[in-house]
């Protein structure tokens, strides 16, 4: 977990040794890395903000090409989802198959869930390190169309890899941003954290205290 985690504070570093060891293949390292951390549910802790974040960097200095990043980056998180969905959905299957009173009753819930509040899950989901591998996956075991997670999960997908490769790109070379990388992604997941800890809780106020 600290190796993991260290590597999502050192990207710069990660990314860097990627381009000098595979050369013109970065772009399929790259690729593989996003499309493995949101096609598996059970990768949590891939690199995915900071390595963007870098990627955009090296590209300001002319080492990647920007264009191409935007577009095999967003196929790759697109592509990524969607392969989660179908894995969450196949394992739904199996589960509710002989399903109990118990168990469905908790598949109820989840689709009338997904519903209402499923494609705004899907979608902010992508800024939340450890929830862009998990929500598509239980989005398939909800059994949430699949029309309205594609454009929900298409949306999501380009607008958290144009952000960060955006973002690197044109404020990575700023001195006192390349000096504090590790403390600008620690307060960024930071406080991503804490947005999501305090829709959780006002989720669980309006549980307990419905108005």
């Amino acid at each position: 977990m600290q190796e993991l985690f260290h590597l999502m504070l050192n990207a710069d570093e990660l990314i860097n040794e990627i381009v000098s060891q595979y050369g013109v293949w970065t772009y399929a390292v790259l690729f593989a890395i996003i499309f493995i951390e949101t096609g598996l549910v059970v990768v949590t802790f891939f690199p995915g903000d900071g390595l963007l974040f870098s990627a955009g960097v090296l590209a300001s200095a002319g080492q990647l090409q920007l264009g191409l990043l935007l577009v095999l980056l967003s196929l790759a998180t697109i592509l990524g989802n969607t392969s989660n969905y179908y894995l969450g959905r196949l394992v739904g299957e199996r589960f509710f198959r002989k399903s109990s009173s118990k168990r469905s009753g908790y598949l109820e819930k989840a689709q009338h869930y997904y519903e209402q509040y499923g494609a705004k899950a899907v979608l902010l989901s992508r800024f939340f390190p450890f929830m862009r591998s998990f929500i598509p996956f239980v989005s398939g075991i909800a059994r949430m169309p699949f029309a309205r997670f594609t454009w929900a999960n298409v949306a999501g997908g380009v607008l958290w890899i144009a952000a960060y490769l955006l973002l690197g790109y044109f404020f990575g070379e700023i001195p006192w941003v390349k000096q504090h990388y590790g403390l600008i992604f620690s307060v960024l997941i930071l406080l991503l954290l804490l947005v999501l800890l305090g829709a959780l809780l006002k989720a669980l106020w309006r549980k307990l205290f419905p108005a």
